[in-house]
């Protein structure tokens, strides 16, 4: 008969302790499903961050004495409206290659900015609203759209995304309205 006092108690408290444990596994389990939800939207986020600033063309380092600065356009103030650095040759000159350009806004903010090759755009180009905030970001082979083409809202948010091939709509594209919310897709 001891032996039944002794158990009876250890045996429901085992069992209170079990649906215990159990309620809290199942509470874990539902915020594991919610956290997993939320990763893979931010997995998603994240990855679409990571094509949008991903750079198939290396940044040109124009502090370097491979290129020289020469102002083509400037404002009434002075200022320089569009600037084109152009390699060097081998005395320090400039050559007729052009490496980069970049306009300017009369306020002195970027307009537009990217590398070239010759007369074609090449790489990674910005476009800019006048505040500096980045309009458009786009990538250019041959100067023709080839790659991620992303434009914004003014308030930063994405206005259209898709990906171009020489110089065509490809795939899907993506727009949203101003608060981020996809409104549409269209596939190309």
């Amino acid at each position: 008969m001891s032996t039944n006092t002794v158990d009876k108690p250890f045996g429901r408290l085992h069992v209170v302790l079990l649906c215990l444990s159990f309620g809290l596994l199942a509470a874990g389990m539902t915020f594991l499903a919610l956290s997993n939800s939320h990763a893979k939207r931010k997995a998603v986020a994240d990855e679409q961050s990571f094509l949008d600033s991903l750079h198939l063309f290396p940044a040109i380092e124009f502090a370097d004495s491979l290129y020289g600065r020469v102002e083509l356009k400037r404002y009434e103030d002075e200022s320089p409206k569009v600037v084109v650095y152009y390699e060097l040759d081998s005395a320090g000159a400039p050559t007729s290659v052009v490496a980069h350009e970049t306009h300017y806004y009369e306020n002195h903010q970027k307009y537009i900015d990217g590398n070239r090759h010759g007369d074609a755009r090449e790489g990674l180009w910005y476009a800019y609203y006048p505040d500096g905030t980045v309009q458009t970001k786009g990538y250019y082979v041959d100067g023709k759209e080839d790659g991620r083409y992303t434009v914004y809202y003014p308030n930063g948010n994405v206005r259209y995304t898709g990906v171009y091939k020489n110089g065509k709509q490809v795939g899907e594209w993506r727009f949203y309205d101003e608060e981020g919310t996809l409104a549409h897709t269209e596939n190309y």
